[in-house]
This record gives C-alpha cells, sequence and structure tokens, in this order.
C-alpha cells in the first residue's frame, strides 16, 4: 500500500474519536444489513461537550451521518447492521481523497433508546494482542509523529473482519468503555453552528 494512501486512511479516521481502530474493508454484507428508526435525528454527548451526531435516513438502510463541531460538520455515511443479534454501525467518511482507501469505523450499539450507548473496538488491546500473535488478524499499524502512538488499521475482508469481531463479541477488554449520547432537540445544533 503506497505511503500517501495510509496517510489519507489515518487522517480520515481522525475525524472520529480519538486513536481509533479501522479497516479497510466494511464490516457488514447487504444481507447484514438492518433498519434501525430510533437512529434518526440529532444527539447530544450525555456528559458535557458539545458535539453532535447527526443521523439522516438516506436509503432503505443508510444514513448520512454528520458529525457537528464548533465550527465544523464532517459527512459521512453509516449502515447499521447486525452480527450474532448485536447492532453495530459501520461509519465512513465522504470527504475522502480520491487516491485514499475508505476507512471503516466500526460502533457496537448497546442501545438505542433512551440514550444511545456504543463502543468501539479498543485500540491498546488490539495493539496486545497482534504484538502476542500477529497472525490473529491481518492488518497494518500506523505510527504517529512519536514511535509509541500507534493505531491499527484491519486490513482483511469482509468475512475475516466479521470473523474476528463476533470471536472479541463478549471480550469485555476488546472494547472500550461506552460513551453515550441524548437526543437534543430537533434545529438546535443547526442554530449552535449559525451563532459561531
Amino acid at each position: 500500500m503506497k505511503r500517501y494512501t495510509i496517510i489519507s486512511l489515518a487522517a480520515a479516521a481522525v475525524v472520529l474519536v480519538g486513536c481509533v481502530v479501522t479497516s479497510v474493508s466494511p464490516f457488514y454484507t447487504q444481507t447484514d444489513l438492518v433498519y434501525e428508526p430510533g437512529l434518526a435525528g440529532n444527539w447530544m454527548q450525555a456528559k458535557g461537550g458539545s458535539e453532535v451526531w447527526r443521523f439522516e435516513q438516506s436509503d432503505a438502510k443508510a444514513y448520512r451521518f454528520t458529525r457537528i463541531e464548533a465550527r465544523k460538520a464532517s459527512v459521512m455515511e453509516a449502515h447499521v447492521f447486525k452480527l450474532e443479534g448485536q447492532l453495530f454501525l459501520d461509519i465512513y467518511s465522504l470527504e475522502q481523497n480520491v487516491q485514499a482507501i475508505p476507512a471503516h469505523y466500526l460502533l457496537k450499539v448497546t442501545q438505542v433508546s433512551p440514550t444511545l450507548q456504543m463502543s468501539q473496538l479498543d485500540n491498546e488491546w488490539l495493539l496486545g494482542l497482534l504484538d502476542k500473535d500477529p497472525k490473529a488478524a491481518r492488518h497494518h499499524i500506523v505510527v504517529g509523529e512519536r514511535s509509541d502512538d500507534r493505531r491499527v488499521v484491519l486490513t482483511g475482508d469482509t468475512e475475516e473482519l466479521q470473523q474476528f469481531v463476533t470471536k472479541y463479541l463478549k471480550t469485555d477488554e476488546a472494547w472500550n468503555d461506552c460513551f453515550e449520547f441524548k437526543r437534543e432537540p430537533q434545529g438546535a445544533a443547526i442554530g449552535r453552528i449559525a451563532r459561531d
């Protein structure tokens, strides 16, 4: 994989939350997709912060996902799917360089109502697993400015990704602490951007 592609892929991941695990392939197949009516709307961080996540249905089984910060909005696409009865979101950015491979970001959804609760694959746990067993999952390690700043990009196909996710679905340490969003009244995020 060419260096500029890896750099672009790493940059796309930073659009979401901190040091995140991403993949080059989607985590879902078309048959895994489900419709989740409770997801649509604006969600704000439950414990302070001004970030808003907006989900708008774009077709039967896809959502336009907009991450709204104080003076910036990032547009992505989200697909809701189930593996072994567990609800997930696969998110990837629509604002990418044409030479970059889309970075897919996985969220495990533990609750949609009354609050939206999700967790992500824990990068530190995954780095530890791959340090012990590099063949646990096909991957590439992206190294930041500091040598100890490392992030995993999973490079397996969708079938491999699903096998990996379901294998560690019930492994608590594989998933970071849950983060939570509460529903925001419609239009409030737009007003916030206009004021800033």
